[in-house]
């Protein structure tokens, strides 16, 4: 991808740092807004979006696709409002400027679902048919709820604030598992199955996050991905079945496939997202991106 599509501002976390010990009470603000984030902002936005989600599904069309971008602009109005207002700090990763990110990150999203199908059919078989638009909001509206509230979640509450606290690396490891262990719960799920939805979505995201600081990224191929599996493949995604465009079935071993559960589970899946990440890491890594952890830094 061109490098100009990444730019962001470094945190002044990763800058050059002197010597000198952090204060216990700087530990402690750190711990406490994780907890209040995830309590006050985190949760409600969750009971939002499966609210949201249940309803938006059932609706028609135009009525649910209504119902989910309000719901989505009800959550950025709402993260943004606590960061200013309650965390006191600016929320620059979901600034509206860099919404330029969003079709972006939904064209990374679209190729990266397009190159898994690709290199399942020529391993194993593929065969596409006709499919159909659903009559149904369904299907359209949730790749944009689970885009915006997961995110908004999983990368600007969670991994934000983990990072803040840990650092980069444990944060994505920390914020990966979790992100994995939610999946636990869906259809034909199996621990193989949330390890892959781990790499794949928590790993690689939290990377993008790491190397854009723009949440609209990380959005947008959340966005695609989803969309990209069910209403364009008509493929499951994480083990919830798909009507799309077109009706795909692909032919092989599960490992190759991802069976029921979906190509996130699939090796192929695997192997292409933590490509990308490693990628991802490395720019991280040389742009001085990454965070070290909060008892680590040392004042200029």
């Amino acid at each position: 991808m061109p490098t100009q599509t990444f730019e962001s501002a470094t945190p002044s976390a990763v800058a050059p740092l002197a010597k000198s010990s952090v204060p216990a009470r700087t530990l402690r603000s750190a711990a406490v807004a994780l907890i209040a984030e995830f309590l006050i902002l985190a949760l409600p936005l969750n009971f939002v979006y499966g609210f949201v989600a249940h309803n938006a599904y059932r609706m028609s069309l135009g009525a649910g696709l209504l119902f989910a971008l309000l719901a989505v602009v009800f959550a950025c109005s709402g993260y943004t409002v606590y960061a200013r207002y309650v965390a006191r700090r600016e929320p620059g990763e979901l600034a509206l400027r860099r919404l330029v990110d969003l079709p972006r990150g939904w064209l990374l999203g679209a190729v990266l679902i397009g190159v898994i199908v690709a290199t399942i059919a020529v391993a194993g078989d593929l065969n596409l048919s006709a499919g159909g638009w659903p009559a149904l909001a369904g299907l359209p509206a949730i790749p944009l709820l689970a885009g915006v509230f997961e995110e908004l979640i999983a990368r600007g509450v969670v991994f934000r604030n983990l990072e803040n606290l840990f650092g980069s690396e444990i944060a994505i490891a920390l914020s990966a598992a979790l992100f994995g262990w939610l999946h636990i719960g869906n259809p034909n799920a199996t621990a193989l199955s949330a390890t892959a939805v781990g790499l794949e979505g928590g790993v690689m995201l939290a990377a993008l996050y790491v190397v854009t600081r723009s949440l609209w990224w990380p959005i947008g191929v959340h966005m695609a991905w989803n969309f990209t599996q069910t209403s364009v493949f008509g493929i499951a995604d994480s083990g919830n079945p798909g009507r799309g465009l077109l009706h795909t079935q692909l032919a092989g071993p599960e490992w190759l496939t991802g069976g029921a559960f979906g190509v996130e589970a699939s090796v192929v899946a695997v192997v292409v997202c933590a490509a990308l990440s490693a990628g991802l890491l490395l720019r991280a890594y040389r742009s001085r991106r990454m965070v070290a952890p909060l008892w680590e830094l040392r004042r200029r």
